[in-house]
């Protein structure tokens, strides 16, 4: 398996891959215009796992200054990999390359947040280092 950027060529597979992180599809062409812009944005770094030519895995990472740590912090926004290929680590293999990124960017911090169903995926995250320390609250607009 080999990891590295992603690029406007992957759209497609890799909007198939993403549809599998929530219940639904969501809009194709919506999708379209949001990763053909923040794949210019040089706060966006997208990395995938790549298996015969196949994408399997799928992890993205914003950096920015945030006031409240005056400095850089990186966050996780999605981080998926194909069902058929899961416990094979390569979601370790990708958030490491996304720790990789933020330290190579001098974040203080790396933070994501996670559906409290998801009960894996936090096995996951501390397993790997990360440690549940708040909640997020939001509402639907």
């Amino acid at each position: 398996m080999e990891i590295r950027n992603c690029n406007e060529k992957d759209i497609e597979e890799l909007y198939e891959l993403i549809c599998e992180l929530e219940s639904e599809r969501f809009n194709y062409k919506k999708f379209e215009e949001a990763y053909k812009n923040k794949i210019k944005d040089e706060k966006n770094h997208y990395f995938l796992g790549i298996e015969d030519n196949h994408i399997i895995g799928f992890i993205s990472l914003i950096i920015d200054y945030q006031l409240h740590h005056a400095s850089k912090v990186a966050t996780v926004e999605e981080l998926i990999i194909n069902n058929k290929y899961r416990n094979n680590g390569i979601g370790t293999m990708l958030l490491n390359k996304a720790i990789e990124c933020a330290r190579a960017n001098n974040c203080v911090i790396i933070e994501l947040t996670s559906n409290f169903s998801r009960q894996r995926a936090h096995k996951f995250y501390e397993k790997n280092g990360l440690k549940k320390e708040s909640y997020k609250f939001k509402m639907n607009l």
